[in-house]
């Protein structure tokens, strides 16, 4: 016999009841406190600017969703910048959907998504600049570690002819 409550409970709301997605495990490397060395590059690939930043990382939703703050210092190591992320994965797409809100500075409206491949978390973005032209981004989270690890973004102006790093950086926990 079935349980009547049940059968009136939508399919969505009885897998959420199950607890997240396997996958919503692939972000949780970046739950925690980090210290942050990182770097702008020129046109050009050459370094334009390195800086200090803290990222600090956390679950919600009983793990089925991470909220991350990213703020860059400035030489006298107050925040200049602020970037907050929330982060979930989609068992509908397949994918990490992702959106992001930018404080302290002018923020631009992106659409992001992701994937985890070979021990690498593979993001790509789109924004829409205000007069209309989009700029494409990809960022790789890599050599991740307990205490540890990379990240690099690349941007495209052209559709995607070019890629030019942007930005790197090196994360390690807080102790």
């Amino acid at each position: 016999m079935t349980n009547p409550q049940v059968q009136n409970v939508p399919p969505e709301v009885l897998r959420y009841l199950q607890g997240p997605a396997p996958e919503a495990k692939e972000f949780d490397f970046l739950i925690g406190h980090w210290n942050v060395e990182a770097t702008r590059y020129k046109e050009d690939g050459t370094p334009a600017l390195n800086y200090s930043a803290l990222w600090n990382a956390v679950h919600l939703n009983e793990g089925r969703m991470i909220m991350d703050d990213f703020k860059a210092l400035g030489p006298t190591g107050a925040p200049v910048s602020s970037f907050v992320t929330l982060r979930t994965y989609s068992e509908t797409t397949k994918r990490w959907e992702i959106v992001g809100l930018q404080a302290l500075q002018p923020a631009v409206p992106t659409e992001w998504h992701g994937i985890c491949r070979d021990g690498e978390m593979l993001l790509d973005a789109i924004a829409t600049l205000p007069n209309g032209h989009r700029v494409l981004t990809k960022i790789r989270f890599f050599e991740i570690t307990p205490d540890s690890f990379s990240w690099e973004s690349s941007m495209s102006l052209d559709q995607g002819d070019t890629w030019p790093k942007t930005a790197s950086l090196k994360a390690k926990r807080k102790s």
